[in-house]
């Protein structure tokens, strides 16, 4: 615990800001917050921390889950990259492109609700995840879907475009 404090720097902040002084309101839930708090243990040494954050993020979610656009099984779309590397390196490629699906309809209810652009990692992901299958249709599915939504901003974007027309 004393690591993970001395670790958790957020910029205008005090030092050990998760154990001393005033708490400061968060305003998101638990599970997006463990998620926030984890991208400060990327390194190997930290492996084990990162993992123990995700496990509790995710029991978290399952205890009290929140449903609405933007959540897939209690949890916020954002909270399932490391899931998502997971099954990648496990080499389970159903489950990982069920997920991804699941993540793009929650994704679009997201971008609908709150009247902006879809994120286009989970596109980008199911891409991939088609070509090296060898499921070319399937690809050019998913980022013809992508072309019809309205775009987040960012570089990504254009690159996804880039490539559905290049396949």
């Amino acid at each position: 615990r004393k690591y993970i404090d001395s670790c958790y720097q957020p910029m205008g902040t005090k030092s050990h800001t998760l154990t001393q002084g005033k708490i400061v309101e968060i305003n998101q839930p638990a599970p997006e917050f463990l998620n926030g708090l984890n991208t400060w243990f990327r390194n190997n040494k930290d492996s084990s921390i990162a993992e123990r954050v995700h496990q509790k993020l995710i029991e978290l979610a399952e205890e009290n889950p929140i449903i609405g656009p933007g959540y897939y099984n209690g949890r916020h779309i954002t909270t399932y990259v490391r899931d998502i590397e997971y099954l990648k390196k496990s080499g389970n490629y159903l489950e990982l492109e069920n997920l991804l699906i699941e993540l793009v309809y929650a994704t679009e209810a997201d971008s609908a609700s709150k009247r902006r652009g879809v994120a286009p990692h989970y596109y980008s992901e199911l891409a991939i995840l088609y070509r090296k299958q060898k499921e070319y249709n399937k690809e050019v599915s998913i980022l013809e879907r992508f072309a019809k939504q309205k775009h987040a901003p960012g570089a990504m974007p254009a690159k996804l475009l880039e490539r559905l027309n290049k396949a």
